[in-house]
Parts: structure tokens; C-alpha cells; sequence
């Protein structure tokens, strides 16, 4: 994780909130540096690290310097559904897409029972190329060039 991540800080003060329900929305725009490091490791690392582990770091260190306990459950439903952050909506969106290719590629192709030859299914080819080609637009759009590289 992020050296400065991981830097003490006292107050991680919260300020304006996005759902009320949600404790990292309450912390989004707070101008506690500790929290700013929390919200810029996410959209940093989320093209780069599996969103489990972004979880736990997030988790562990909610503890460790704010003092708040928060499950990874419910900082997957920040990162997930809350955060608006461009980097974060389109990776997550890719990886929505790339279920939903997986999927309709299975279905693409069907077998039939009584001589177990294979037939493309047609619409299920074009909606797989479709989603492919979502895919491939994302991969392609600026913010996400820059999501995907590690600095050094």
C-alpha cells in the first residue's frame, strides 16, 4: 500500500455526505489529509489491485488512524455503488462488462442433445461482440490509460 496511506493522522473529520447510511461518504471531501489518502489510494490502486485486498488496506487503516471500524463488506458497497470518482465508475463498469462477456459467450454456443453438434446462437454472438467492444472503448478512453499504470 501507499507509504503515505499509512501516515497517522489524528481527527479524520467527515464533512459533506453522499448517503447518509455510508461512513466513507460521510468522510468524502473532508479536508483531512489522512482521509484524502484513504479516498486517493482507492482510485489509485483500483485498476491495479484486486478489489478485495483495497478493501482490507481500506479497513485496516479506517482502524488504525481514524478509529473507525468498518467492515470490507460495506467499503465494497462505497467502492462499488457510492464513489463517483471517473477511474472508479470505469473499472467498475469493466469489470461488470467482462461477467457479462463471459456469460454471453457461454451462451453463444449451443449443443444439441441428441447428436452433440454445435451451433452458433447469432444473437448471442452480437450482444458478446457488442460488450467486447464496450470493453475495448473503455480500454481505450484516456482516464483509463492512466488507471492502469504503476508509477515507479
Amino acid at each position: 500500500m501507499d507509504a503515505d496511506l499509512q501516515s497517522p493522522h489524528a481527527s479524520c473529520a467527515g464533512s459533506q455526505t453522499s448517503n447518509p447510511t455510508c461512513v466513507l461518504c460521510s468522510l468524502t471531501n473532508s479536508s483531512d489529509a489522512q482521509v484524502n489518502c484513504i479516498t486517493t489510494y482507492i482510485a489509485e490502486s483500483i485498476g491495479n489491485v484486486s478489489l478485495q485486498e483495497i478493501c482490507t488496506q481500506v479497513s485496516k487503516n479506517l482502524l488504525e488512524y481514524c478509529h473507525i471500524h468498518e467492515s470490507t463488506r460495506h467499503i465494497y458497497v462505497h467502492i462499488t455503488q457510492h464513489m463517483t470518482d471517473q477511474r472508479v465508475v470505469l473499472v467498475n463498469i469493466l469489470r461488470d462488462l467482462v461477467d457479462l462477456a463471459t456469460t454471453t459467450r457461454k451462451s453463444c454456443v449451443m449443443t444439441c442433445e441428441e447428436t452433440g453438434a454445435e451451433a452458433i446462437d447469432t444473437k448471442g454472438l452480437m450482444a458478446y461482440l457488442k460488450t467486447v467492444d464496450q470493453i475495448t472503448s473503455i480500454y481505450k478512453m484516456e482516464s483509463m490509460k492512466c488507471a492502469g499504470k504503476k508509477e515507479t
